[in-house]
């Protein structure tokens, strides 16, 4: 299939996810959404299981529409999901969603996410937009944790501004989909940003606009093997984090690379914010808590920004 114009297209990619990947194919089959109106694109990044020819059968058999991608080289997740990202835009495709290979999605997530993306579209004409959703945290046997992991993890999904995205996130990128004009803004995302879906959330709240659903799309499945995951925010979270002595340098190295990728496109107010962020290392104590208080760089919740306070 070389063409899929108008069509909401998946993009999965895996590694070592054979344990969970039957439950997640599964899910995507049972959506409610019509199976002609959207595209699966999948790539195995390497795997060392036998991920890529479960994907290979499933390609065969399935009732979507499917696509796989040959090429298995590791490039890691990050560019993994851009690969897939700029393969569905040269397909055609005008909206994007990424998927992991250990959640499940609920029945109606493609019928909301798409609803809530041509609302948003309808207000912001010809604008980028990110719509992302909550998720409900399940354990690796599918238990309920929490059915709201903005909740679980004191996470408030109406910050959707520059700023707000500098030194934390608060877009899950399994639950998002982006419109055609957010993801040609993208097409590169630097070995500097700290995940994929973060860079995307910047590149949307510079650009464009953010929506979001306030209601659990996705089970978010945690095991010994997240990427990221799902920690239950509270002072035991804080203490655990203290001990790590967390850097403000990720932080500064990817508001660099932002600037300098992005700085004709920006505006005076956002090159003045990334700039300061960009010097935060050269700084004294009470110099970058000066920057951070005047930008209002802040995290989410009291005991994250204790920890930024202290650290920084």
């Amino acid at each position: 299939m070389n063409s899929c114009k108008n069509m909401i297209i998946i993009c999965l990619s895996t590694y070592n996810g054979i344990q969970f990947l039957q439950e997640q194919l599964s899910s995507l089959e049972d959506q409610d959404y019509n199976h002609s109106d959207f595209l699966l694109l999948c790539r195995d990044d390497g795997s060392d299981d036998e991920s890529y020819e479960f994907l290979r059968q499933f390609t065969l058999n399935s009732s979507l529409q499917v696509k796989l991608l040959t090429d298995c080289n590791n490039m890691g997740v990050k560019k993994s999901f851009e690969l897939l990202m700029n393969t569905a835009l040269d397909m055609g495709g005008e909206y994007i969603l990424f998927c992991d290979q250990d959640d499940i999605w609920k029945k109606d997530k493609i019928e909301k996410t798409i609803l809530k993306m041509k609302e948003m579209e309808n207000q912001y004409p010809n604008l980028p937009i990110l719509v992302h959703s909550d998720l409900a945290v399940v354990d690796e046997d599918m238990n309920l944790l929490n059915n709201s992991f903005w909740k679980y993890q004191n996470i408030d999904p109406q910050k959707s501004s520059l700023h707000n995205f500098i030194v934390d996130n608060n877009i899950t990128g399994c639950t998002a989909m982006l419109n055609s004009h957010l993801a040609r803004l993208i097409q590169n995302i630097p070995k500097e940003a700290i995940m994929h879906d973060w860079w995307i959330a910047m590149v949307a709240s510079t650009f464009g606009q953010i929506g979001y659903i306030n209601e659990p799309l996705i089970l978010y499945r945690q095991h010994a093997r997240n990427d990221t995951g799902a920690k239950k925010y509270g002072w035991r979270y804080g203490y655990n984090q203290f001990l790590k002595k967390p850097s403000l340098m990720k932080y500064i190295t990817q508001a660099k690379v932002f600037l300098e990728q992005y700085r004709s496109h920006l505006t005076s107010d956002h090159i003045e914010i990334l700039d300061a962020i960009s010097r935060l290392d050269q700084m004294n104590w009470f110099e970058k808590r000066k920057v951070l208080i005047k930008y209002k760089i802040f995290k989410n919740g009291f005991i994250r920004n204790l920890g930024l306070m202290v650290f920084a």
